[in-house]
């Protein structure tokens, strides 16, 4: 469809393609995402790693459409929803046909649910269909296997339904104030809506929505139409000059709340988050900046790697946590249970090296018909390695629709009953996994509950209670 917005070079200064900095925020971003569902007691703000990563989708969503406009005065819906599937689904296909059959040989109590997970996964309606499905992401003693697949729905949802809305926006409206007017309105009424719908007895309809949860991707779009020419011309100058002070103030802001506030916090829920958000903003505006010290400090070999394979990183580490958590029982704080975190990090960076190399680059560069094709041609030059790699695919989609198909309801009657005799004879329950302070469900001010109330992050271990059902 076109647009009548004319084009027009970015300013001096700015950069018009890469932006610098930004694999640092994503690495950042995920890391402390990582260290949460991990040691919620060192980052108890970490699930706001979620919030900076919508905060930059918006951001670079809408930087991509303007660029198009301005380069070819429309946007090819086709072309970016292809862009996004070729983007996406590499990686999150192969993660389910590796994880489900991995999780059906380690413990089948893992598939409980398991259907309606796989079918959130690949439909991008995991967030809508948890909420239906009246699943909790704070009773964590049994978690979902694709629990954190619920914020990659919010995403696809708004690529989905942003591009059609931007072409409207930029035809009917002309100036770039009511852009970004309309931008930070609509991420007022979506933080408003948390604020008021936040119910201290099921958090998870307000973490999950996409309408109560969508202010940080509005931010970021607000920042990218007052960043885009001719609005982005703000940037040289006054903002040139202050723009590195108000970064720093983002980045101590956003650290501060990654230290303190807590996900059962009302706090984190009537302005928490969104000032996370807030501090997400200030961070990227302060890097557009030319010659921004921020950007080239975020921008190294490290926070690169980490930052390109977020993505993959994200999908990887909770399945792998989960299941190493059942493989290894151990305490919290223990020796054991830090060599087996940081085997299950290796294992999830080598996996997510693996994918990005060799699954993920060569569909995003090629597309999937011609990667299908040279697949194919390999195939066709009985090429060892093709056979085998094909045979393997082949062996993990059936075991994963046997795997899906038959998905207990809920675990059986007499692995409960094992694990009940096995905790009966034992004198000492074992620890939980991830053990965490809970607050009183009346609580609206955000302080600790006392410290005698736990519930695990993680799954405890098979013998120490049975899973009733999924999260």
């Amino acid at each position: 469809m076109c647009t009548k917005e004319a084009a027009r070079p970015p300013p001096d200064g700015r950069p018009g393609g890469i932006i610098g900095g930004l694999d640092g925020l994503r690495a950042l971003a995920v890391i402390a995402v990582v260290i949460y569902h991990i040691t919620p007691g060192a980052l108890p703000g970490g699930f706001l790693g979620v919030d900076v990563f919508f905060v930059v989708s918006g951001f670079l969503i809408t930087t991509l459409l303007l660029r198009e406009v301005r380069k070819t005065k429309k946007v090819d819906l086709k072309g970016f929803w292809t862009r996004r599937a070729r983007r996406l689904l590499p990686a999150l296909i192969f993660l389910v046909v590796t994880v489900v059959p991995a999780a059906a040989l380690i413990n089948r109590d893992l598939l409980v649910g398991i259907g309606r997970q796989v079918l959130g996964a690949l439909t991008f309606s995991s967030n809508w269909l948890e909420i239906a499905h009246g699943s909790s992401y704070f009773d964590q003693t049994s978690p979902l296997l694709f629990k954190n697949f619920w914020s990659l729905a919010v995403e696809e949802q708004f690529y989905l339904l942003w591009p059609p809305l931007f072409i409207l926006i930029i035809m009917m409206i002309r100036t770039w104030q009511t852009r970004v007017g309309l931008a930070l309105g609509l991420a007022g009424v979506s933080a408003l809506l948390m604020a008021i719908m936040a119910d201290p007895m099921n958090l998870t309809r307000v973490y999950y929505g996409t309408d109560t949860h969508l202010f940080g991707l509005t931010l970021g779009i607000a920042l990218a139409f007052s960043w885009a020419p001719p609005s982005g011309t703000w940037m040289v100058g006054t903002w040139q000059r202050y723009s590195q002070i108000v970064g720093i103030a983002g980045f101590v802001g956003l650290m501060t709340l990654l230290l303190v506030l807590e996900d059962q916090s009302m706090i984190a829920y009537r302005g928490g988050i969104l000032l996370a958000s807030i501090c997400t903003v200030a961070l990227i505006a302060a890097m557009l900046a030319p010659g921004s010290r921020l950007a080239k400090i975020s921008d190294n070999r490290v926070s690169r790697w980490v930052g390109t394979r977020s993505y993959a990183i994200y999908l990887w580490h909770w399945p792998i946590l989960v299941m190493a958590s059942l493989l290894w029982p151990a305490a919290p704080g223990t020796t054991e249970f830090w060599i087996r975190s940081a085997l299950a990090v290796a294992v999830t960076f080598g996996i997510c090296e693996f994918s990005y190399h060799y699954i993920e680059t060569p569909i995003r560069k090629n597309g999937f018909k011609e990667t299908i094709s040279i697949a194919v041609n390999h195939i066709a030059t009985r090429s060892p390695a093709a056979v085998g790699l094909t045979v393997a695919g082949a062996i993990m989609v059936a075991g994963t629709g046997i795997a899906v198909a038959s998905a207990p309801r809920s675990p059986p009657s007499s692995s409960r009953s094992r694990r009940t005799r096995s905790a009966s004879r034992s004198k000492t329950t074992p620890p939980p996994i991830r053990p965490e302070t809970r607050r009183d469900p009346k609580m609206q001010t955000g302080e600790r509950a006392p410290k005698t109330s736990t519930t695990p992050m993680l799954p405890a271990p098979i013998t120490q209670a049975p899973i009733t059902r999924e999260i």
